[in-house]
């Protein structure tokens, strides 16, 4: 039999208030481990309908007052016990001194449960150990999900163990997981069986890909002559392409001699009857040109970027992909912001052009984790960046294509609005920063004010789970993940001492 709480003492809207029941019939220590083990802020309580279905209510707040002890509390949903089904809101109400129980860890068990998806839990329920949090695969890797926290809180670690939990437990399943990542922290987190690391350098993903506007925005061409000027020596490339391997495929390091050749043909002759072109103008146009050829050299000189944009590899790395039996893909991104920008944006639309022409009956799966999200999905693009199109596509249009995006950042606030909008499930580790919390709160459905409230207070390893994907908004103690990421804190001893004279 579910213990008593108390009864409700006032209906507004979707704030209840239960009055905790006579506390002189308890002593202290019942009490205090009372209060401790079912009625702690975000933990879930009940209540009956006049119907027989149980309203479950989300604590928001306790206060001891001189009517007693009260209990502010939210509605989170309708527990069917019939149907042994939870669903999100409610449009009845219970009544005035209906008694508020505690709910049992059987109830709490088909609350947090999700039919018919086997082992897939993202931990345990944080007040009760012995129940376990399920999530829907289909919509957490289908759909979009968002990882959020401070550095420390343990976000690295709960992506790895929800992919290392669900490739194990469903080595069948057709998905394959790319990780973007920006700092080092993945390529230890995944036995070899599961897992293909792909230095930077071994990435392929060819400059040919672009049209002629995507590389005016990449060469960083004005409007003036040099655009005009770029586009005719493209296309003039293209119809001359020099690998003979694929007809599609130009080298970039012939566009600097091309761009010479139009400075040549449209320089102005010394005199009508001479082929010979006069020098000013020849200097005149260069230099309106200067810009742009030296964003042309530094990309050319930059061997490791020109490996990946410009190999005469036949076999990209999406195609390497696509043949490998491996699931997971650790893609190393430890490069400059400038290289990251351009090897990204070909990531985003390789992926995205495969997707959209790909077989409508092979239902492959791709998800994407956007590791440091922040560094690269922001909405303050300069005009000197190709820019996040394709992404924001991925975003928006990506679950007919079979693609999911898991979005991890210590800066949400930094993050595209269009693409953490489109995050149908979240996971919340510790923030502490203000108008972080402020831009999760605008952008993010979120059943109890609570659970804002607790983000700055958690401990690592716990979070709040909330969205489409999770049966009920929960706080979460995390599976652990094995083996772990690199993504420890440095110690002081682990960094190495100045040497002498610098």
């Amino acid at each position: 039999m579910a213990q008593i709480l108390g009864i409700i003492s006032k209906i507004t809207g979707s704030r209840i208030l239960v009055k905790i029941g006579d506390v002189t019939e308890m002593n202290s220590v019942r009490m205090n481990s009372f209060l401790l083990r079912y009625v702690s802020v975000g933990s879930l309580i009940g209540t009956k309908l006049v119907d027989g279905r149980t309203l479950v209510l989300s604590v928001e707040e306790i206060l001891d007052s001189d009517q007693g002890i009260i209990v502010t509390t939210s509605i989170s949903g309708i527990y069917d016990d019939a149907l042994r089904k939870f669903t999100f809101g409610t449009n009845t109400y219970p009544l005035i001194n209906e008694k508020v129980f505690a709910l049992d860890t059987s109830l709490l068990k088909s609350i947090f449960s999700v039919k018919d998806q086997g082992r897939s839990t993202i931990g345990t329920y944080a007040y009760d150990p012995n129940v376990q949090v399920g999530y829907n695969p289909n919509i957490l890797f289908g759909k979009h999900l968002g990882v959020f926290g401070n550095t420390g809180s343990g976000k690295t670690c709960t992506v790895v163990s929800i992919i290392q939990q669900y490739i194990r437990n469903n080595p069948n399943k057709d998905i394959k997981y790319i990780i973007l990542d920006v700092n080092g922290e993945y390529q230890s987190a995944f036995e070899t069986d599961e897992c293909e690391y792909i230095a930077f350098s071994d990435l392929r993903f060819h400059h040919t890909i672009l049209d002629i506007p995507e590389y005016g925005k990449l060469f960083r061409a004005s409007e003036g002559i040099q655009y005009p000027a770029l586009r005719e020596c493209i296309r003039n490339l293209i119809e001359n392409s020099f690998f003979s391997t694929n007809d599609e495929m130009w080298d970039l390091t012939r566009l600097p001699n091309e761009i010479d050749n139009w400075i040549q043909n449209h320089a102005y002759s010394k005199n009508k009857n001479s082929n010979d072109k006069d020098q000013f103008s020849i200097n005149q146009i260069s230099g309106y040109l200067r810009s742009m050829q030296l964003r042309i050299d530094g990309i050319l000189n930059d061997e490791e970027l020109l490996k990946v944009i410009n190999s005469t590899d036949s076999e990209g790395t999406l195609e390497r992909i696509k043949k490998s039996n491996k699931k997971v893909f650790v893609l190393n991104m430890q490069v400059s912001s400038d290289s990251l920008d351009i090897v990204l944006y070909l990531l985003f639309k390789s992926i995205y052009q495969a997707k959209e022409h790909r077989d409508k009956k092979h239902r492959s799966h791709l998800s994407l984790i956007l590791e440091e999200a922040h560094r690269y999905l922001n909405p303050d693009v300069k005009d000197t960046k190709l820019g996040n199109y394709y992404i924001d596509k991925l975003a928006r249009e990506g679950r007919k294509f079979g693609i999911g995006l898991i979005i991890s950042s210590q800066v949400p606030s930094m993050l595209s609005y269009d693409v953490v909008s489109q995050c149908n499930s979240v996971i919340m580790h510790k923030i502490t920063n203000k108008r972080d919390m402020e831009f999760l709160r605008n952008v993010l459905r979120i059943s109890s004010e609570s659970m804002y409230q607790q983000m700055s207070a958690l401990e690592k390893q716990y979070a709040l789970v909330c969205g489409e994907a999770f049966p009920s908004d929960a706080l979460v103690k995390i599976n652990n993940a094995s083996p772990l990421p690199d993504s420890n804190d440095p110690e002081i001893g682990d960094i190495q001492p100045i040497a002498d004279g610098m």
